[in-house]
């Protein structure tokens, strides 16, 4: 059997161990990639609806109002494609923030953004995780 082809089972066995090891170091990175990735959008998703919100105000003298906040986001004018949250896809949603709301607060909720607003200011709150 000194003519045998193949693989003995301790070579195997080291083979599987390297693997493991590297897989070991290397999926904690990605997924912390993952993580800072969907950071980064959501703040550059933010950034994006603050500048529009000053768009909107020297184009209409005002900022939108809490109810009509939600179809500023879906606005072409303001948005070349609908405006989502990186977190779980959903469009954003304002609530109000001057209420007792925790909504921005809560994991899984990141796409709700607190928004209030007057003539000549505004306030907009957004999950951070």
């Amino acid at each position: 059997m000194k003519n045998s082809r193949g693989f003995s089972l301790l070579e195997l066995l080291v083979v599987i161990a390297i693997l493991g090891i590297l897989v070991a170091i290397a999926l904690p990175r990605y997924f912390d990639a993952v993580a800072d990735a969907k950071r980064s959008a959501q703040k550059s998703n933010i950034a994006i609806i603050r500048t529009s919100l000053e768009y909107y105000r020297n184009k209409n003298n005002t900022y939108p109002t809490l109810t009509n906040f939600s179809s500023f986001l879906s606005d072409p004018t303001y948005f070349a494609e609908p405006v989502v949250c990186p977190y779980n896809n959903k469009a954003y949603t304002a609530v109000d923030v001057s209420q007792t709301s925790t909504y921005w607060a809560t994991s899984g909720n990141e796409n709700y953004l607190g928004y209030t607003s007057t003539a000549n200011a505004y306030t907009l709150t957004y999950t951070a995780p």
